[in-house]
């Protein structure tokens, strides 16, 4: 994904969730933990959750993209980048993804405000891109949404840390903080990957 859309991406989920559940914690940048911090008793194995039925499962093992830059995504990391491309939409990915362009402009536009974003345009946004993630991939509405909250949970208090790379050493500090990650693992059921253990 290009840094700029990248950018977009934490911007807006940031936006909606700041929105949704008060300021966004910046500031300090803490060392991540360890991974198998607890002397290797993370177990990555997944488990149930809302990504684990047989239908998500048949749908992460036949998912392929490849986005505007020509990049190629296999399973749940193209279901992932799908979902960050839906926000503005794509002109040339396979599939191409009509966007939420218009959703997105409204938040932008509310941001600003000392009133913030009214919950009807927050949620405008919120299920076309869960839509637009849902038709490209098939993935349950179940799956789609626990996705879409630990973007929006690493956005909303992690956007300065994560920012420039959203696998940098502070910014998975902060997610794991600010438990998004971990929310995510239960979520889904998906393998976790430790890093916050």
């Amino acid at each position: 994904m290009k840094l700029t859309n990248l950018i977009w991406v934490l911007a807006l989920a940031g936006t909606v969730a700041a929105c949704n559940s008060g300021p966004p914690v910046t500031g300090e940048v803490e060392p991540p933990p360890p991974v198998g911090g607890n002397g290797g008793s993370c177990d990555p194995g997944g488990g149930d959750g809302a990504c684990t039925n047989a239908e998500d499962e048949a749908v992460y093992a036949d998912l392929t993209y490849t986005d505007d830059a020509d990049a190629t995504f296999t399973g749940t990391e193209a279901a992932s980048a799908i979902g960050s491309d839906c926000i503005f939409g794509t002109s040339q990915s396979d599939p191409l993804l009509a966007g939420c362009g218009a959703e997105a402009t409204d938040v932008i536009a509310c941001f600003p405000s000392a009133d913030g974003c009214p919950d009807a345009t927050i949620q405008a946004l919120a299920d076309c891109v869960a839509m637009c993630t849902q038709d490209a991939t098939g993935l349950s509405d179940e799956c789609v949404g626990c996705t879409g909250d630990t973007v929006a949970c690493g956005a909303a208090f992690c956007t300065t840390a994560c920012v420039a790379d959203t696998n940098a050493p502070g910014c998975i500090a902060c997610r794991c903080r600010n438990n998004c990650i971990q929310d995510f693992d239960s979520c889904s059921g998906l393998p976790s990957s430790c890093e916050c253990e």
